[in-house]
């Protein structure tokens, strides 16, 4: 291999929610009516897009505009659970997941990593009929979704054999990119989930608006 180069992709890892399952406007639906019965009723898709980050708290406090107690933020979780698995095998992929995935299985393996609680996730991945597409499906021991992604990416990648410097990570927030940085992978971060395009530009990597264009980048040398 000249020396400078990378190597060539063998290896992809998806996010899911946002990036290969279409749940944004059902997250968003539900965070603005939580919202409102905290007294901050409007908030809007562009809203949460831009104040998105974790710890979760500081999410939620940066929506409501204070703090938010102990109780409210149990209250907001509690909230959200109960509403998103009430609704969340209605939903679909994004318009382009199968037809990216496809293009990607004809160079490259997959896997499928998320903060999603597993047992939720697991679910879903059946559900919707794609478990055969990845070498691996995991997602969070944890329920609150705040878990260090960098470092469950690295033992991900280690557990799967993945060589990190021929793998990219294709989803759409910042803590995606992050996590690839802090293990030597590429990254290539996409509008269709929770982040503003303003915060995944900033960190530097590739944005695309679609999965399609996603993969196209992933596949360039």
């Amino acid at each position: 291999m000249p020396s400078g180069s990378r190597p060539v992709l063998s290896h992809v890892v998806w996010d899911w929610n946002g990036t290969l399952f279409d749940d944004f406007d059902l997250t968003a639906r539900i965070a603005g009516r939580t919202m409102a019965a905290l007294g901050v009723p409007g908030i809007t898709g562009a809203d949460i897009r831009r104040e998105f980050r974790r710890p979760f708290s500081d999410f939620y406090a940066s929506l409501v505009g204070r703090p938010v107690s102990a109780d409210e933020f149990v209250f907001i979780r509690q909230r959200y659970e109960q509403e998103y698995e009430a609704q969340v095998l209605d939903l679909g992929l994004q318009p382009d997941a199968i037809e990216a995935m496809d293009r990607l299985a004809r160079v490259a393996t997959q896997s499928l990593l998320s903060m999603a609680p597993d047992a939720q996730l697991q679910q879903l991945v059946d559900h919707h009929g794609i478990r055969d597409r990845f070498v691996c499906v995991e997602g969070s021991p944890r329920s609150d979704s705040d878990g260090n992604k960098a470092g469950r990416l690295e033992q991900h990648l280690a557990v799967i054999g993945a060589d990190p410097a021929a793998t990219v990570i294709i989803g759409d927030t910042v803590d995606d990119h992050e996590a690839a940085f802090h293990n030597g992978a590429r990254s290539v971060l996409v509008t269709t989930g929770s982040t503003s395009r303003t915060q995944l530009e900033a960190t530097g990597a590739p944005v695309v608006d679609t999965l399609r264009g996603a993969v196209e980048l992933a596949l360039e040398d």
